[in-house]
């Protein structure tokens, strides 16, 4: 009995033994023939990708891909028969002062060809402008073309250091909204409104300006942030601000929406500098 036991045992063993090799020796659970099968069945997808620039960084799932040029061939490792998504972000600088990062996202199946074009305008656009400050002068200019007085309610997206903003609260506005996405930036606007004591009439926030989409109580906009950032925001000009606001920017246009009015000034700092308003009308409502 003990003998028979025994056996019994060692066989159990040696059951148990083969099995857990088998599983070892297989691709998730399947038996030999299976996984090769499978292995078999997987396929590299590739992806022809125009970006804007030949200098591009492109970002696929968060991985940079090296390159140049316009066109870019990315291939992925082999995958197994289903549906994908991967993130491509392009990232480049059109002028010295201005980087743009355009993101989509796209689905495709195993082994599939995709064009992937991210030379296209989105929505979703992002873009960060270098610092550079406004005259003094040139921002009491902007204020003054504005007409800000008496309840009027400032944003300021890209503040630096908040001087525009400043000086319309000076100039009578009731209260100022001032976005910035460089801590840094944040941090010398709330120093320099502390300096100022309008902590009271002017909030200063770290974020994107683009994200900020309720401006239903804001009368005047004052820009100094370029071509690109204008182009971005100006849909969000037109639906969110009422009838009577008005935007004013320092030297940059917003594409084919013609100013209302267009100044040359001078600055005590020397050269001349061209600021533009547009008036919010139902007409400019319409647009979006």
């Amino acid at each position: 009995m003990i003998l028979t036991h025994v056996l019994f045992v060692a066989g159990s063993l040696l059951l148990v033994g083969s099995s857990w090799g088998a599983a070892l020796n297989s691709d998730h659970g399947l038996s030999p023939v299976q996984a090769t099968a499978t292995a078999a069945a997987r396929a590299t997808s590739t992806f022809t990708v125009t970006v804007p620039d030949d200098a591009t960084e492109l970002v696929v799932d968060g991985k940079s891909i090296p390159g140049d040029g316009t066109s870019r061939t990315y291939e992925t490792q082999p995958l197994a028969p289903g549906d994908y998504r991967y993130t491509f972000t392009a990232r480049w600088q059109p002028n010295s002062y201005t980087t743009m990062t355009r993101t989509k996202t796209i689905s495709f199946r195993a082994g599939q060809r995709v064009a992937v074009d991210l030379t296209v305008e989105a929505p979703d656009d992002r873009v960060r402008v270098q610092y550079v400050p406004t005259p003094t002068d040139i921002a009491d200019e902007m204020v003054k073309l504005a007409g800000v007085g008496a309840g009027d309610v400032v944003y300021e997206p890209g503040c630096g250091d908040a001087r525009i903003t400043i000086a319309a609260i000076r100039r009578g506005a009731e209260r100022g909204l001032c976005i910035d996405i460089d801590p840094d930036r944040v941090a010398e606007s709330r120093a320099k409104v502390k300096e100022a004591g309008l902590e009271h009439k002017i909030d200063v926030r770290l974020g994107d300006a683009l994200d900020v989409q309720d401006l239903s109580a804001v009368t005047v906009v004052l820009l100094y942030m370029g071509d690109h950032f204008n182009m971005l925001i100006r849909p969000v000009l037109w639906k969110q601000l009422k009838v009577g606001a008005r935007v004013v920017s320092h030297r940059f246009l917003m594409g084919d929406w013609t100013p209302d009015k267009t100044e040359t000034v001078s600055s005590d700092e020397g050269g001349e500098y061209l600021l533009h308003r547009w008036n919010i009308t139902a007409d400019v409502k319409k647009r979006r």
